[in-house]
């Protein structure tokens, strides 16, 4: 490690709240048996980022101040620590199953971090740091998600917000099972651009689901859709419900429009529609290392084909990480913002 700066940059936060941010120059830490020390080169921005800053990210609980924000990232094998297998070796690039120290404020968001050996998968040479970063905390749920519904070919799914860079991916892997897609949307001018990107149908999500259950019930010969993916939460699943067969399940992954939930209770009595929480670390954690690696291993192999195309990249330095953050809330961002340095 003598090659290696002393210092390096990180963004911290010394309280939540995204007035807290700084820039700030930190040691580097030493890898420990098992570990090797990663130089971090790409970091997306997410939703999640800007939830971890407000404290209210349960994969961001950190044990104490300041902690340094950031989930996922690509970066290249700097150092190994004591013990390593030899799986991995010093110069690859490589993204993480688990970056097991963001969860506790040693994120992402810095020049250098230490992670597992085992939770380490090599980064194909053709796919650029800027694709690869995105990896995790988009595709592996599309993944996650479709393989927990299990909807048999040619049966229809519903896929809310699906103008978003999850929802988009949503709809080429499922196409890619040959699962029929209805997408919804929040405006009408949306509707052909959901259908371009491979929706077999879309509709706009209005007041009171209506029209979503007319042409789903429609589609399906009156049965429903298999199931559905939500990530708006609110007064959504309620509206979808009626669209979903008797016995489906909604499963819901994010909360874009309230944290709270408004649901009919006669929907899961009567009809037995099911709703499901889904959260990329438990599904992964469950799963042996070697099956959680291969995982993410399909992932960037679909990406390098482009059934799960990474999002056009706007591509800022580290250092305005808080400006990022901002911009992250805006509605319609046509690029994903990537952090480098």
């Amino acid at each position: 490690m003598a090659s290696l700066p002393e210092a390096q940059t990180a963004i911290q936060i010394s309280a939540f709240g995204i007035d807290n941010i700084a820039v700030s120059q930190v040691p580097l830490p030493s890898p420990g048996a098992g570990e090797v020390l990663v130089r971090i080169t790409a970091r997306p921005v997410n939703p999640s980022d800007v939830f971890s800053v407000l404290g209210v990210y349960p994969g961001f609980m950190p044990k104490d101040f300041p902690a340094v924000l950031g989930l996922e990232g690509v970066g290249e094998v700097a150092a190994l620590g004591p013990g390593t297998t030899g799986r991995i070796s010093v110069g690859q690039r490589v993204v993480a199953t688990n970056w097991r120290s963001a969860s506790e404020g040693r994120g992402t968001w810095q020049q250098y971090l230490t992670a597992s050996e085992e939770h380490l998968v090599p980064v194909p040479d053709d796919l650029p740091d800027e694709a690869a970063c995105q990896a995790l905390i988009n595709p592996v749920p599309v993944i996650g998600m479709l393989q927990e519904l299990a909807t048999p070919k040619d049966d229809y799914i519903i896929i809310t917000a699906a103008g978003s860079a999850l929802g988009r991916m949503a709809i080429r892997y499922a196409k890619h099972l040959g699962v029929r897609v209805v997408a919804t949307c929040r405006r009408a001018e949306q509707v052909d651009e959901l259908k371009a990107a491979g929706a077999d149908e879309a509709v706009v999500l209005g007041a009171d689901g209506d029209a979503l259950a007319s042409r789903v019930l429609e589609l399906t010969g009156g049965r429903g859709a298999w199931g559905a993916l939500d990530s708006i939460a609110g007064s959504s699943p309620a509206k979808i419900a009626p669209a979903v067969r008797v016995g489906g399940t909604i499963i819901v992954y994010g909360a874009m429009g309230s944290p709270n939930i408004d649901w009919n209770v006669g929907q899961c009595l009567f009809r037995l529609v099911a709703l499901k929480g889904f959260w990329l670390v438990p599904w992964l954690d469950a799963k042996p290392v070697e099956e959680q690696r291969g995982v993410l291993a399909s992932v960037l192999e679909h990406m390098r084909s482009g059934l799960l195309p990474p999002m056009k990249v706007d591509t800022r330095p580290l250092e305005e990480a808080a400006a990022a953050l901002r911009d992250q809330a805006i509605e319609g961002r046509p690029a994903k913002i990537v952090l480098r340095g």
